[in-house]
């Protein structure tokens, strides 16, 4: 795996900590010596809209906002906002697709059916990963808002860092009352299968 040019699209509802997970993983990359740029799309949708983010790092420097067709990974904190990025996935479908199995249903909005969704996603992939984290923050570490951490351990696998750099960037990120419970959260994504 190079990391010559390596991009991360991010995807979900404002206030589920996307533009923290970004953060946390472009300073710890750039502490490891990548050139990292980053974007946000939020404008309107601060609180319950969606919002989609672009984390791009390695060692040539990229503009922050990626052509369609070149993303390495989507990562989705909420399953039917995957359907709007999936244009950044590669058509080699090679493009790993990491889904949170959260729903958030808005009234008088048809969710997508299950059947079509993952029709969808097997047409732009061949590397998809549900992650159950609004689950496991809610039941493990009781805080909903710990998911996308969950998530963040969980894709540690598909990057060049480790544990010990992740949890020593979650110690500076979070004061001491909120750093069990992400560290928890943290621990439980790397778990995970």
């Amino acid at each position: 795996m190079t990391f010559e040019n390596y991009t991360i699209v991010m995807t979900g509802i404002g206030g589920q900590g996307l533009i923290s997970l970004l953060q946390i993983l472009g300073d710890i990359l750039m502490k490891k010596g990548y050139k990292v740029t980053t974007a946000e799309t939020h404008g309107l949708s601060q609180r319950g809209g969606k919002v989609v983010c672009f984390l791009r790092f390695g060692n040539m420097l990229a503009a922050p906002i990626p052509l369609i067709g070149t993303a390495d990974i989507i990562i989705a904190t909420e399953k039917s906002c995957i359907l709007d990025v999936l244009k950044y996935a590669k058509p080699d479908k090679s493009t790993k697709l990491i889904i949170s199995t959260y729903e958030e249903k808005i009234i008088n909005k048809e969710y997508p059916l299950e059947k079509y969704l993952f029709k969808v996603l097997h047409e732009n992939s061949d590397n998809i990963y549900l992650v159950p984290a609004t689950d496991i923050a809610e039941k493990l570490v009781n805080n909903l808002k710990t998911a996308n951490i969950v998530i963040l351990g969980y894709i540690v696998r598909f990057l060049p860092l480790n544990e010990k750099e992740l949890e020593s960037s979650l110690i500076q990120k979070f004061s001491e009352n909120l750093l069990d419970i992400n560290l928890s959260a943290f621990k439980e994504g790397l778990k995970l299968k």
